[in-house]
Formats: C-alpha cells, sequence, structure tokens
C-alpha cells in the first residue's frame, strides 16, 4: 500500500538520507535536512511509503506566493513504479495548500528522467544556469509550472491555527 504524508520530525533521517546519496552526486548534508526538518514550516518535508517504508521523499521551500523544490528522490530500488509521480503531485498539491500560485526548480541538464517528470507534470522549462552544479560542472534548467492544483490550507499542517 503506497501511503503519501508529511515528514514532521527527523525520525527517518536516516531512511532519508540514504535514498539522498544513492540518488545524487552530491548529497544533502544530514545536519542540513536534520535542520531544516526543524524550520517550522519553512521547509516541508514529504514522504512516500510503500508497505510502511520510505520510498522517496521530496522537499520544497514556500514564501508567499512562489515554491521551490528543492529535492526530490526515489530509493533506486523502487523507481519505476510512478512512485517519483506521486510523490511529486502531492508536493505540488501541499505547495498549493500553504499558499502557492506556483512552483520552480532547477534540474540537472544530464537528469533527462527527472525532466521527462517534470515535464509530463506540466512544468515548462524557462532558463538554464550555466555550471550552476559545481560537483559536475553541469548546467541547471529551470522550470517553472504556473498551473498547480487548487489549495486547501487546512491539509497544511503548519497552519497556524488559533
Amino acid at each position: 500500500m503506497t501511503e503519501l504524508k508529511y515528514i514532521l520530525d527527523d525520525g527517518l533521517l536516516a531512511d532519508m538520507m540514504e535514498i539522498e546519496r544513492a540518488s545524487f552526486p552530491s548529497p544533502w548534508d544530514e545536519e542540513d535536512v536534520k535542520n531544516g526538518l526543524k524550520s517550522n514550516g519553512r521547509l516541508r518535508f514529504i514522504g512516500i511509503f510503500e508497505d510502511g517504508a520510505l520510498a522517496g521523499w521530496s522537499c520544497m521551500g514556500v514564501c508567499l506566493d512562489e515554491a521551490h523544490l528543492m529535492t526530490l528522490a526515489v530509493s533506486p530500488r523502487m523507481r519505476r513504479k510512478g512512485l517519483g509521480r506521486r510523490l511529486l503531485a502531492f508536493t505540488m498539491q501541499a505547495a498549493s495548500d500553504a499558499g502557492a500560485k506556483y512552483m520552480e526548480l532547477e534540474c540537472r541538464r544530464s537528469n533527462t528522467v527527472a525532466q521527462a517528470l517534470y515535464s509530463a507534470a506540466g512544468f515548462l522549462k524557462v532558463g538554464v544556469r550555466k555550471g550552476y552544479y559545481a560537483d559536475t560542472g553541469d548546467d541547471a534548467l529551470i522550470y517553472v509550472n504556473i498551473a498547480l492544483p487548487e489549495g486547501d490550507s487546512e491539509n497544511d499542517p503548519y497552519l497556524i491555527r488559533e
């Protein structure tokens, strides 16, 4: 059974870092992820779970009406099952629930699988940042989606309720 939900504490940090290290040539630093999980909603972490085990995760930042997708990764052994597509869709919904009207991201020029995922989800390539990735010198393609689903702030666990 597949489940999507917010990751609200660092109880899954080891699993998140295992997926991160297996997915990227320059993975996020564990301490940065741990601190991000303590950011009180400035960053939102979302997990996709398969039979109770973390299969992938994403992180986005939201500021006013903009969401920035910072990372999205699925465990190598769980790829090619549509989990990335489902995780991206849930992350886009979460951005909208948080008040975002659009989402942007950078993607390595060499990562054609991710480019296909983002294009299929309605993202448009709008620019290039030459040599953006210091580890490889790879360019970053800039993508934007201005057609997020309609949001409902009641679904955002970081909404301040009085």
